[in-house]
């Protein structure tokens, strides 16, 4: 079970620093991705004031949400963010100095480890299973609307038309759209890797759709055991899905992901107490 209870005794981090660092996350300049946008909103909540966006290219970066290591940099922060099973080639990273506080999972550790020789400490989980604890004004119907919904990755949503999927939320709708639709069901269905993590954050069951080979299984095998599950089994249809239901609940220590955060870089005094 996700420990929740671990993160409710209070503490303060005061910064040393003047400066804030920027944030970057992936979006392809015509959409963001709901679970992309979530590390911009998780970290403004976090740090209580507005986070300025960086470019690939912007030095002395965070890193959050999402498989983006790719595009750190020497001087670079990571708070879990993971690496993407389409850039597994070495020669497509350049760093040699980051300066690391939590990944995905262990699969990205090993990654870390072995082809760049960093110092990688073993906490793992998603910071997006922080969601319920940041943001307790979003919460899980006690009367859900829907028996289920599919929420496809934005490479696949050409396959799930309304016409003939009625439940189908598209991950490139508005962040708070999707969080609530995901409150609203009693089970999710995605491809989308943090239809998955939102859903498991608040207790929903949820199994992973593989209807296309266009994501990698890394980040997804990375996440399962960083969050306490060697074992996963994805459905290939939504049939299928609702056959087998939802993976074992999430084993992980949110307090470690929560203080592992960066707090030092941001020029604010006093934070919230968590």
């Amino acid at each position: 079970m996700m420990r929740f209870v671990l993160l409710c005794s209070p503490f303060v981090f005061l910064s040393t620093l003047t400066a804030d660092i920027p944030l970057y996350f992936w979006n392809n300049g015509r959409f963001t991705n709901f679970g992309d946008q979530l590390s911009y909103e998780i970290v403004q909540k976090i740090v209580q004031k507005k986070v300025k966006k960086a470019e690939e290219h912007t030095k002395k970066k965070l890193l959050a949400i999402g498989s983006i290591l790719r595009v750190a940099k020497d001087g670079d922060i990571v708070w879990g963010a993971g690496v993407s099973g389409k850039s597994l080639d070495i020669n497509k990273y350049h760093f040699t100095n980051i300066d690391i506080r939590a990944v995905r999972g262990p699969l990205t550790r090993s990654f870390l480890i072995k082809n760049f020789g960093v110092e990688c400490p073993e906490i793992y989980g998603d910071p997006a299973l922080l969601f319920p604890y940041l943001f307790p004004e979003f919460k899980k119907s006690r009367t859900p609307r829907y028996k289920y919904i599919v929420i496809p990755h934005f490479s696949e949503i050409h396959l799930f038309r309304k016409k003939r999927f009625r439940r189908v939320i598209s991950p490139l709708a508005d962040w708070r759209t999707v969080v609530h639709a995901i409150c609203e069901s009693e089970f999710v269905i995605s491809s989308s890797l943090h239809g998955i993590v939102i859903a498991e954050s608040f207790g929903i069951p949820a199994r992973l759709l593989r209807v296309t080979e266009n994501e990698p299984l890394f980040k997804y095998i990375d996440y399962y055991m960083g969050t306490g599950r060697e074992k996963f089994t994805p459905a290939r249809s939504i049939k299928e899905a609702l056959l087998l239901k939802g993976e074992p609940p999430v084993s992980c220590d949110l307090k470690k992901i929560l203080n592992a955060f960066p707090y030092e870089l941001w020029s604010k005094k006093e934070m919230k107490r968590w």
